[in-house]
C-alpha cells in the first residue's frame, strides 16, 4: 500500500497494526491434535510434514477468530502466508507460526474479517515483501510486521466489505460442496465397471494420431499442458518461438506428454474443447478418438481424471531420471467399455460437477478482486 499517497487522497484513518493486535502463545498440550499449515492462498490446510513420533504438545493453538501467519519465506514467495480461523474449533500450528488476535479493547473498532480481507490484498503482499530482510528466505521481522499501517474506516464501512466477501465465499463453499459428491458419483461408476470386469478398450485400438504442423504460420494461441490436465498459456517467451514447427490442435482432440510421469505421478493429458484451434509444442503427441469406436471424448478424459490412472502411469514409467511414460506403454492401457448411454449419463453428471467447481473458482477470484476494489473505493472516497 502506498501509505503517503493514500493519506493525501482520503480522510480514512490509518493505524499501526501493532496497536490493534497481540501475539498469542498458548501450547496445545494435546499430542492427538491435528496440525495445520497455511498455504499461499491464505488458507489453513492439513500439514504435509511427517509428524510420526513427533511431540506436538509444544505447538501453538489457533482458537476461533484468531490468525496465524508465517513470517518466513515472504521474500521468496512474494506474499505473506496468513490465515483466519473462521471455524468453531481450535486449530494447531507449529511454533514457527506467529499466532495473533485483535486486542479485546479494539474489537469494536476493527472487524476480524475486515482485517483478514486487508491481508488478502495484493498490495499488502507487495509491502511485506518490500519489508523483508536480505536473508535467503526473505524473512519479515516481527517489529516490521507490527509497524505496517492499514486503513481503518468506520465499522459500518468495514461491514459492507465483509458482507460482499462473505456472500462470495458462501457461493464458493456451496458450489464446492456440490461438486465433490457429483465427482465421486462419476468415479464410482467407472470403478464399479472395472471391478465387474466389463469389456475393455485398449487405448491404441481406439485412437488415431493427429500430426498437423503449423506450416502456414497461423498466429493461434500457444498453449502448454499442466499437472491438472488442462491447457494453459505457454510459459515460454513467444518472441523466441518458431511457431511454424508447432502442432495445431483442434476441438475434440487430445494432447499427451509422457515426460516426467513417474516423477510427478501424473499422466499429462488434456482434451481441447475450444472452437478456435491452438498451437502446442512439437514435444506433445496429439490424437483423436476413432470415429468407429463408440467412445465419448469427455468420458475418455474422465478416465484420466482418476488418481488410479495416474498411479498406473507412474508404475508404467521408465527408469530414466525424468521417469517418462513411453507412448507404446501408454496406448497399452485399457479403459472400461461402457454403453454410450451410460457414458453420456456419467459425462452429464461430470459437467454439472465441473460447472459447480468453476463457479466456486470464479467466486473465489471475485472475492479477492471485488473486496480489493471496495477497499480502494472506501480509502479514496
Amino acid at each position: 500500500m502506498e501509505r503517503e499517497s493514500d493519506m493525501r487522497a482520503s480522510n480514512v484513518k490509518w493505524v499501526r497494526l501493532g496497536e490493534y493486535i497481540e501475539q498469542f502463545r498458548q501450547k496445545c498440550a494435546n499430542n492427538d491434535a491435528i496440525v495445520s499449515g497455511v498455504d499461499i492462498n491464505k488458507q489453513f490446510i492439513p500439514t504435509r510434514a511427517n509428524l510420526e513420533g513427533t511431540d506436538i504438545s509444544g505447538y501453538y493453538l489457533v482458537p476461533p477468530t484468531f490468525f496465524a501467519c508465517n513470517l518466513m519465506h515472504i521474500g521468496r514467495d512474494e506474499r505473506i502466508p496468513i490465515a483466519y480461523n473462521n471455524t468453531s474449533t481450535n486449530l494447531v500450528v507449529t511454533s514457527a507460526y506467529y499466532v495473533f488476535h485483535v486486542k479485546k479493547d479494539k474489537c469494536d473498532e476493527i472487524l476480524n474479517e475486515y482485517l483478514y480481507i486487508i491481508f488478502c490484498n495484493k498490495e499488502i503482499d507487495r509491502l511485506t515483501w518490500f519489508y523483508t530482510d536480505n536473508s535467503i528466505r526473505g524473512n519479515l521481522r516481527e517489529d516490521r510486521f507490527l509497524d505496517i499501517e492499514i486503513p481503518l474506516p468506520s465499522p459500518d464501512e468495514q461491514q459492507k466489505v465483509v458482507n460482499a466477501w462473505k456472500a462470495l465465499r458462501e457461493i464458493k463453499e456451496q458450489n464446492e460442496a456440490k461438486a465433490v459428491p457429483l465427482m465421486q458419483i462419476c468415479q464410482s461408476y467407472i470403478h464399479k465397471a472395472k471391478k465387474n470386469n466389463v469389456d475393455k478398450y485398449r487405448i491404441g485400438n481406439a485412437i488415431k494420431i493427429v500430426d498437423t504442423i503449423n506450416k502456414e504460420g497461423y498466429s493461434y494461441e500457444v498453449l502448454g499442458l499442466n499437472n491438472n490436465k488442462t491447457f494453459m498459456p505457454t510459459v515460454a517467451s513467444i518472441d523466441t518461438i518458431n511457431t511454424s514447427k508447432y502442432k495445431v490442435i483442434r476441438k475434440g482432440e487430445f494432447a499427451f506428454s509422457g515426460m516426467q510421469t513417474g516423477r510427478d505421478k501424473c499422466i499429462r493429458i488434456a482434451l481441447y474443447d475450444k472452437d478456435l484451434p491452438a498451437l502446442i509444442s512439437p514435444a506433445y503427441t496429439i490424437f483423436a478418438l476413432d470415429e468407429n469406436e463408440p467412445i465419448l471424448p469427455e468420458y475418455f478424459m474422465m478416465i484420466f481424471k482418476n488418481p488410479e490412472m495416474d498411479r498406473l502411469g507412474w508404475f508404467y514409467s521408465d527408469s530414466s531420471v525424468r521417469a517418462n511414460l513411453d507412448w507404446n506403454r501408454f496406448i497399452d492401457i485399457e479403459i472400461p467399455k461402457l454403453s454410450i448411454e451410460l457414458q453420456r449419463a456419467i459425462v452429464n453428471i461430470y459437467k454439472c460437477a465441473n460447472e459447480a467447481k468453476q463457479i466456486a473458482e470464479e467466486a473465489n477470484r471475485l472475492s479477492r478482486e471485488i473486496c480489493s476494489a471496495l477497499l480502494q473505493h472506501i480509502i479514496h472516497s
